[in-house]
């Protein structure tokens, strides 16, 4: 009996002990007993330093964890597992946010206000929030840029303080100015008057216009007029036109009467013979009737 007991009491505390470990690796790895999760995605256009089992916060509170990373095209889908008492509206934000000086990469959730919540196993668009490393990266950019602009406007300082080039510029400007000194010197007299010319014709049009508005009204009226009669006139002129060149068309060609004539000299040359004896012959015969027509009394 003493050692059935004692076999009893060693089986119960290597039980205890074992119960105790699972339950303190339990804890340590943050599994929490009973604890429903559900899981849902966020794809970025990069991401850095973020692996799976990394914390995933909530207004700045734990919540959840990273369960996954993969590649899809271009894009990064990060896969993330939350208490199911952390519920997410579908209008809330995820963003690779860093912390600390050494960059480190935190998934963050900024809960928005809809009062529709997210599904098991949405998709979100994340956002990726540049990093120190970024900014300075984009720092040594700009300060290359400005490295490059001072170069150059050293450059351009130095050809400027060069004495002979500034010498000789400042020569050419003092040249120029004194030569349109003495252009607008000589003509001034002619520009005022060409301006007082002006102004009295601009004045003198005003009048004309104020006398004869009503004749200009009367103008635009009938142009108008005019101009809604043009359409058909031009159809008609275009009609006309095609007329002709038929008709020239059909003179250039021996198919009628008149083309025949005009391409035939010696036809032409023949019927003039014809047309001039025939009125030489009716002169004739106006002139002595008799001698064409005779009459005889039985």
């Amino acid at each position: 009996m003493e050692y059935k007991a004692l076999e009893l009491r060693v089986g119960f505390t290597i039980f205890i002990a074992v119960m105790i470990f699972t339950i303190g690796l339990m804890w340590f790895e943050g599994f929490k007993i009973g604890g429903e999760k559900y899981e849902f995605h966020a794809v970025f256009p990069m991401v850095g330093g973020i692996d799976p089992g990394d914390a995933v916060r909530v207004n700045g509170v734990e919540k959840g964890e990273v369960k996954s990373v993969s590649l899809r095209e271009k894009d990064v889908i990060i896969t993330m597992e939350l208490d199911i008492s952390a519920r997410i509206p579908e209008d809330s934000k995820v963003v690779l946010q860093t912390r600390g000086i050494m960059g480190e990469r935190i998934v963050s959730i900024i809960m928005g206000d809809s009062g529709v919540m997210l599904k098991e196993g949405a998709l979100l668009e994340g956002i990726y929030d540049p990093g120190i490393s970024e900014a300075l990266a984009g720092v040594g950019k700009v300060l290359d840029e400005i490295t490059r602009l001072v170069d150059d406007i050293e450059k351009i300082t130095l050809q400027l303080t060069d004495g002979e080039r500034l010498g000789t510029a400042i020569e050419n400007l003092v040249e120029v100015s004194e030569q349109v000194k003495n252009a607008l010197g000589r003509n001034m007299e002619s520009m005022d008057s060409g301006i007082a010319s002006f102004s009295r014709s601009a004045s003198r049009i005003d009048s004309i216009l104020a006398r004869n508005a009503g004749h200009v009204d009367s103008m635009m009226l009938r142009f108008d007029d005019v101009s809604r009669y043009l359409p058909g006139l031009i159809e008609n002129i275009s009609k006309v036109t095609s007329t002709l060149v038929e008709l020239a068309a059909r003179l250039e060609t021996n198919d009628n009467t008149m083309g025949a004539l005009l391409q035939d000299r010696e036809l032409l040359d023949r019927l003039e013979n014809t047309i001039g004896g025939l009125d030489s012959l009716v002169t004739d015969i106006r002139e002595n009737p008799k001698k064409y027509l005779k009459l005889e009394i039985f």
